[in-house]
């Protein structure tokens, strides 16, 4: 090649690059797109269809009792349309959705592929039980309660749920309380969702109605609630150790809205804030309870980080989305008075969550949060919870699971009441007679799935030890007394209802501090999940939670 002079050669070169930019501006490449989606085949079918191994005689007649879930109800989910890009995240999305939604006992989405450039999706749903009537017994700690219960949670096939109930409760001395509830969680089929409820018995009513807009999907841009409640009547303090508690009675009148914007898909950034106001009158000194007669107004920054992944026999025998990752969020406000009886603080607080799998078959989840006020006076209301979950799965059929939780507060010399007993998570103990200021409870079970099925029901069983104990502030952990019981217990799972509902859960404990059998546990749900949930969460205040039954 002659040597060409330097200016030559360098125009040469530029004369290849734009060549070279040409050629591949022109000359088509070989294409990675995704295919696009053809058609979305939606297959809906009623509670029992004859196409299910559970169909039976009756199943027909068992049908014109339920209206079958209208399409557009399940349309309203689908993150996607025919015609866009195959995306399989939001395949996956869209069916946890649905799942959530609580209409459906079955849900799968999957892809049927046409040609390389074109797929069909096809949408399975079958309809859960939705009217659900039901005889009300429950028994556990000496306490019994009976009654009947009326629930359409798909009243017209719509997704509106209507509940009415009576319930006779030997705790308290109570009696009868009612209940009326309603909920459409896509009020006129738009994102938000109205909520509404009264319960009165003879010492207490409670009334509460909720607007929400939830962050639906991981691409929902912003959510926000609303809420407005009435209470009146009484709380119980049991820490007299009297066998008769002492009726604190009360009125009050509350709001609280927040609103929240996001960014990101699986791992998303939030910016929060929140806005309460609370008026309350209480009769008996020393029943004040935090914030009353105050208002606040708090923000936050948030994180959260998320997977997913299906598995059965953790809870029950329904498919459930296991959720691993992390949440992480800032609180920070302030604290107004609405009369002299309230009390002003600047507040910040922060929450922490994580959860994997450890091991293939062994998930660990764990959260922290803690928060405390600041005032004149010092330190205000500090709080600190911490919650630990995990399972290992042992076998098919067989899995361990455990949790540990923790309420402990400090600075704060009002009313504050938590209570250990069958509802509190130690089984087999008197009800509301273990009570004070901080809580620590501890819950293993063996649990066992044999996949016995019986017509639209399966059993499973547990074997558990529960610990816990209760104190007040300014006790130490190490001088408190520890409780403990020992037990075995029947679950009756439902197959064709999902959530707590759809688990009946019997449990026979041995108190161990008394050494005998302390009478049955009948009631609904698992005492509590194998896997923990990262879920969004507005700035809040740590750790204020009283049991006032």
């Amino acid at each position: 090649m002659p040597c060409l002079p330097v200016a030559a050669r360098n125009h040469r070169s530029i004369a290849l690059a734009v060549t070279c930019l040409l050629l591949w501006l022109v000359v088509p490449t070989t294409s990675h797109a995704q295919p696009y989606i053809r058609y979305i085949d939606v297959d809906m079918r009623d509670v029992f269809d004859q196409r299910s191994a559970d169909w039976f005689f009756a199943g027909s007649l068992a049908n014109a009792f339920h209206t079958q879930t209208r399409t557009f109800v399940l349309e309203d989910e689908l993150l996607f349309t025919e015609g866009d890009e195959l995306d399989d995240e939001l395949l996956l999305e869209t069916e946890r959705n649905l799942r959530r939604t609580g209409l459906f006992s079955s849900v799968i989405v999957k892809v049927d592929t046409i040609s390389d450039d074109s797929v069909d999706v096809i949408v399975f749903a079958q309809d859960r039980w939705s009217l659900r009537p039901a005889v009300l017994l429950g028994t556990g700690g000496g306490i019994s309660n009976y009654g009947a219960k009326v629930e359409e949670v798909n009243l017209a096939g719509i997704g509106m749920n209507v509940h009415a109930s009576a319930l006779y409760s030997t705790e308290n001395d109570i009696g009868w309380e009612g209940l009326l509830a309603f909920g459409q969680r896509r009020l006129f089929r738009s994102e938000v969702g109205l909520y509404a409820s009264i319960e009165a018995s003879k010492v207490r009513t409670e009334q509460m109605v909720s607007l929400v807009k939830p962050f639906r999907t991981l691409a929902t841009a912003w959510a926000g609630q609303l809420d407005v409640w009435n209470r009146f009547g009484q709380d119980f303090f049991y820490g007299n150790r009297t066998p008769t508690p002492s009726g604190l009675p009360f009125e009050q009148r509350g709001v609280q809205g927040w609103w929240s914007t996001a960014r990101g898909e699986v791992d998303r950034i939030f910016f929060s804030i929140s806005a309460a106001a609370d008026q309350t009158q209480r009769s008996v000194r020393g029943s004040e309870q935090l914030f009353d007669n105050t208002g606040r107004i708090l923000i936050s920054f948030s994180s959260i980080s998320q997977k997913f992944k299906r598995d059965q026999f953790l809870n029950g025998y329904e498919t459930e989305d296991v959720q691993t990752g992390g949440w992480g969020s800032v609180t920070l406000g302030r604290t107004f008075r609405l009369d002299r009886s309230g009390e002003a603080m600047w507040y910040v607080s922060a929450r922490g969550e994580q959860s994997d799998y450890i091991l293939p078959d062994v998930y660990l989840y764990g959260a922290v949060a803690g928060g405390s006020g600041f005032s004149m006076r010092g330190p205000r209301a500090t709080g600190l919870e911490v919650t630990g979950l995990g399972h290992a799965r042992l076998s098919q059929k067989v899995v361990l699971a455990a949790t540990i939780r923790n309420q402990t507060s400090w600075n704060w010399d009002g009313f504050r009441q938590l209570i250990l007993d069958n509802d509190g998570g130690l089984r087999g103990y008197a009800a509301n007679a273990l009570t004070g200021d901080n809580r620590f409870v501890s819950n293993v079970e063996l649990r066992w799935f044999p996949q016995w099925k019986v017509w639209i029901f399966g059993l499973s069983g547990a074997v558990f030890h529960d610990m816990g104990s209760v104190w007040n502030q300014g006790i130490g952990l190490d001088k408190t007394r520890w409780h403990h019981s020992l037990g075995v217990g029947l679950r009756i799972h439902n197959l064709k209802a999902s959530g707590g509902d759809a688990v009946y859960r019997i449990d026979l404990a041995y108190n161990m501090d008394e050494r005998r059998f302390a009478g049955i546990v009948f009631t609904t749900n698992q005492l509590f999940s194998a896997f923990g949930l990262h879920r969004f969460r507005p700035a809040e205040i740590v750790n204020i939670a009283i049991d006032e039954r």
